[in-house]
């Protein structure tokens, strides 16, 4: 029996071996025939065990019993007070009780490692045939077999989904594969077909870039680098969720990947600042559903808060569509990282691509645009985006089922990523008209003073979280005063998030009248706004002396335009970091939504000095940005400055208007006084402090605030002389300056 072991010791019926002890033993065994050097490894002890572990199940027990030499006298036996008719009866109890050393060789001693050394070193075709015969090809894993039904896998990705799920298993089937030397991918590649009993061609074919495989991002393969067998594939991190999770059907598979996204708390109608945009997607979203027509992507980019996600669900629901969208989190609540969720989302098209009349929405991309990886890789101008930006293509490009993205920005994505987009929708911040509807959803009902949801609505920076968060912490604390709790928790949050409980405010001390302007020239403050109404865009230079009412008409005049007035200063974009100020400058325009908004940057003088005294590098680059968004913006765009003196000549041209403010005229300053000291703009000034307020030649509107700031601070009244002492001493203290400055 010795002399002749392989025509004795397999099982006449391997049919009666379980299904996944059967397949394993497969797998060793044609990994052991697949390439003559595997032999070489079985010197090794831990090879030799895995393989007389994983192929025992095949053999039949009382002919191993007879051929195997007992154990040698001495060995230790841990199970003493048993009694088993034979070493293979132990070795299966150890075997079956995980008891089986990993990294000792007391399984089997010495002579016995000799018997099955040389039982190894040949195997009969016969056997082989007949295991594979037995085997087949159907997957063991129930899993794999409904991934292959609803994925249309074919048979070759199957047994490679199957020996994956297999080998996570199996510990001993992993120790084989570790064995012999490192190989490249082609070499790894024809020895798992050996092991698979696959035919070459075929697997090539199955792990190739585009084959479905690679394309849905179910593996990672470890082709351009030396490894092992076991390194050399492995499954990616959405198959181990779904094998982990083991589905039972398609539904259960389906919710592993998307959900049904949320009924939307808005209609499309609650976007009136967008509607040409949603009239636009639902007519190319509907068409694209009912005719399947493939490729058909939105991108929704923009700043947090601006009803990106809102929107999208709004404009399926009023498309008749079904709204589906990539989990963001796995079952565990663990968050999937970025290949899982680009994979979940690959499989979950062609899921729903079966079924027609959905939509898929993928929500918060930022994850798989992390410069470790993920899409940033494949679309940024790393070195790996060459090598990945082809597959990506591909994926905008032939998805069935139409898609919105959705991301808070797009800067670093390749140019050939986004041209592949055919419905981009950019997002600002909405007008303050949809704010306040906003804050009216949330806050409605909570019996708050209408003023301070008209607060909230002219709050840019509070995105509809913070309205909600305000919402719940008024159901959490029902008994206390409302618009205080309001107050207190967008407060809070503000500060948390902007580092300021509330938006920065001008304090004005005085109601804005254009009457109270002293414009150089012959165009009127009316003739301006006339003109930017006709037009909708225009880019304006307004300078002149401090307090000479610069800011307040670009507020009046958004005000008379119904747009929403975008003001900025310089401190709030320099940066002390080389090339972050041009980025700021450029963000800021993209932010703005040119049809709704007046843009108004405060102390331009810091960004458009004359380059020719520029002594740096930088200084030239941030006119240059300065003057190329100009350039570019579509809507109307204000530039303030004190200091007209040293200001770029070749910005100068770039503005439509430029607008001289000067201080206040005789009659003007009469009218002022009379109106704040006297209250009245009629009354007669006595002749005294006429003839003063018309010596005061730098007087202006912004010296009358301070002085009634100062008179609401005392909380008194100052008689018109003591008003005029005031302002006397406002204009004393511009001195020369003031001078220079006009």
């Amino acid at each position: 029996m010795s002399q002749h072991p392989h025509r004795t010791l397999w099982r006449r019926d391997f049919d009666v071996v379980p299904a996944a002890e059967r397949r394993l033993a497969r797998f060793a065994l044609q990994w052991l025939d697949s390439f003559p050097a595997a032999r070489v490894t079985l010197r090794s002890d831990d090879t030799l065990v895995s393989i007389w572990r994983l192929t025992l199940p095949l053999l039949d027990p009382e002919s191993v019993g007879g051929w195997l030499p007992p154990v040698h006298a001495g060995s230790p036996d841990e199970d003493a007070d048993v009694r088993y008719e034979s070493d293979l009866e132990r070795q299966l109890a150890k075997r079956l009780h995980n008891d089986w050393p990993g990294d000792e060789d007391q399984a089997l001693d010495h002579r016995q490692k000799r018997h099955v050394h040389g039982f190894f070193q040949t195997l009969p075709r016969a056997v082989l045939k007949r295991l594979a015969k037995a085997d087949g090809r159907a997957p063991i894993s129930s899993t794999v077999a409904l991934l292959g039904e609803v994925l249309g896998l074919d048979e070759t990705s199957l047994c490679v989904l199957d020996f994956l799920e297999q080998r996570e298993q199996s510990e001993a089937l992993r120790t084989v594969l570790r064995a012999g030397s490192r190989g490249t991918g082609r070499t790894n590649l024809e020895r798992l077909a050996g092991v698979l009993g696959l035919d070459r061609s075929a697997m090539r074919e199955a792990l190739a870039k585009r084959g479905p495989l690679n394309s849905l991002g179910l593996l990672d393969r470890q082709h351009r680098h030396e490894s092992d067998l076991e390194d050399y594939l492995a499954p990616q991190s959405l198959l181990r969720d779904v094998l982990d999770a083991a589905p039972r059907d398609s539904e259960a598979l389906l919710a592993l990947l998307i959900e049904p996204a949320p009924v939307g708390a808005w209609r499309l109608d609650a976007f009136p600042h967008l509607a040409a945009d949603t009239a636009r997607l639902s007519a190319t979203l509907g068409r694209a559903a009912a005719t399947g027509a493939v490729g058909v992507n939105a991108l929704f980019y923009g700043a947090p808060g601006t009803g990106k996600t809102e929107l999208a669900r709004a404009l399926v629901e009023a498309c008749g569509l079904h709204a589906y969208q990539v989990r963001s989190a796995d079952e565990d609540a663990d968050g999937l990282n970025r290949d899982g969720r680009l994979s979940a989302y690959l499989v979950a098209q062609r899921l729903l691509g079966r079924r027609g009349g959905a939509v898929l929405i993928f929500d918060e991309v930022e994850d798989v645009f992390d410069e470790g990886g993920g899409l940033l890789a494949l679309l940024g101008r790393q070195q790996s985006a060459g090598r990945q930006k082809g597959r990506m293509n591909r994926i905008l490009e032939e998805n069935p089922v139409p898609a919105i993205w959705i991301t808070n920005r797009t800067d670093g994505m390749d140019p050939a990523f986004l041209r592949r987009f055919l419905l981009p929708v950019a997002f600002t911040t909405p007008p303050r008209s949809v704010r306040r509807r906003m804050a009216e959803c949330h806050l409605g009902d909570a019996a708050l003073p209408p003023a301070l949801l008209d607060e909230l609505a002219a709050d840019t920076a509070l995105a509809p979280a913070q309205l909600g968060a305000a919402r719940r912490l008024l159901d959490l604390h029902p008994e206390a005063p409302a618009e205080q709790t309001v107050r207190d928790g967008i407060g809070a949050l503000r500060s948390l998030l902007h580092g300021a409980p509330g938006p920065r405010r001008r304090r004005t001390g005085t109601a804005f009248d254009v009457a109270y302007l002293n414009l150089a020239g012959d165009i009127t403050p009316g003739a301006i706004a006339r003109a930017l109404a006709e037009r909708g865009h225009g880019s304006l230079c307004f300078y002149g002396p401090p307090g000479t009412g610069k800011t307040a008409f670009a507020e009046v005049l958004a005000e008379a335009l119904d747009r929403e007035l975008v003001a900025r200063q310089a401190s709030d974009l320099v940066s002390p970091y080389v090339g972050e100020t041009e980025q700021n400058l450029a963000r800021l325009f993209r932010a703005c939504d040119p049809a709704h908004t007046v843009l108004l940057l405060d102390e331009v003088d810091s960004f458009l000095a004359d380059r020719r005294s520029a002594r740096h590098g930088w200084e030239r680059t941030q006119v240059n940005e300065l003057l190329q968004q100009m350039e570019g913006f579509p809507g109307i765009f204000i530039a303030a400055t004190n200091l007209m003196s040293g200001i770029d000549a070749a910005a100068l041209r770039r503005f439509d208007f430029k607008l001289h403010f000067r201080a206040l005229k005789p009659a003007q300053r009469l009218a002022l006084f009379a109106r704040e000291a006297l209250g009245d703009a009629t009354a007669p000034v006595p002749p005294k402090i006429a003839r003063h307020l018309t010596a005061l030649e730098s007087l202006t509107p912004g010296d009358f605030a301070t002085v009634c700031r100062q008179r609401e601070l005392l909380g008194e009244t100052p008689t018109p002389e003591q008003f005029l002492r005031r302002l006397m001493a406002e204009c004393r203290l511009k001195g020369d300056e003031m001078v220079r400055a006009a």
